[in-house]
């Protein structure tokens, strides 16, 4: 069992943002999907992050979203944004945990690659494109973050035992701090790779809490000046 909750300071929010991970149909949309996460943990990472984006749009505090899609030579098929070795090996194999295999369908343009429904964005939120597990790669995320002037990441997501935790690794590295709800994560590998993720987070590089005290924390900012926080 994680302790780092109940280290969890709320005045950290002041200064955050919600990164969602890969919210998108590839994942959770059992009608499309095709690297699914099981039917019932998909529902419920869905309506958990719901609320919590709901809580962040309340509190003023920016909402990014995470997409993958990589460019595809329409003539031969072939990805040509991802040439990683141990990648192009793993098409065609059973993927650990989950028992079908891997196929590179997350194509640009493709409807597996859009957001969930429920967690379509809105206005004012933000969406930044990543062609690997880390959403800091070659993106703008990074420059992002500090023009909205943001210390705090509080992340979320599938799947938790890559591209969740590469980010967090990522985000330790550049000095974020960096905050996990757990019940709004999972993993399509399934629940020991999610736990095992965990684990790690926990131990070296951020505070794993549950989505509800993410939003008693936002709760608490409201009518209260950004420096009362500093």
């Amino acid at each position: 069992m994680n302790t780092s909750h109940r280290e969890f300071d709320p005045t950290w929010l002041a200064q955050s943002a919600l990164l969602l991970v890969d919210m998108n149909r590839s994942h959770l949309d059992h009608s499309i999907g095709h690297l699914l996460v099981e039917q019932s943990e998909a529902d419920r990472i869905v309506a958990q992050a719901v609320t919590l984006r709901d809580a962040f749009t309340r509190a003023d505090r920016p909402v990014i979203f995470v997409r993958t899609h990589h460019r595809q030579d329409t003539r031969s098929g072939e990805i040509v944004d991802n040439r990683n070795p141990f990648w192009m090996a793993q098409h065609g194999r059973s993927i650990p945990g989950f028992g079908k295999p891997r196929k590179s369908l997350a194509v640009m343009g493709a409807p597996i690659t859009e957001i969930v429904a429920p967690l379509t964005p809105r206005p004012g939120e933000h969406t930044v494109f990543k062609h690997r597990y880390s959403p800091f790669d070659n993106t703008d995320l990074d420059l992002l973050l500090r023009n909205l002037g943001v210390r705090t990441l509080v992340v979320v997501g599938v799947n938790t035992n890559n591209c969740v935790l590469c980010t967090c690794f990522e985000a330790f590295n550049r000095d974020y701090r960096v905050i996990v709800a757990r019940d709004v994560c999972a993993s399509m590998n399934g629940p020991d790779y999610h736990e095992a993720a965990i684990k790690l987070i926990d131990a070296a590089l951020g505070w794993i809490v549950e989505s509800g005290d993410v939003i008693s924390g936002l709760a608490t900012m409201k009518g209260k000046p950004e420096e009362a926080f500093q």
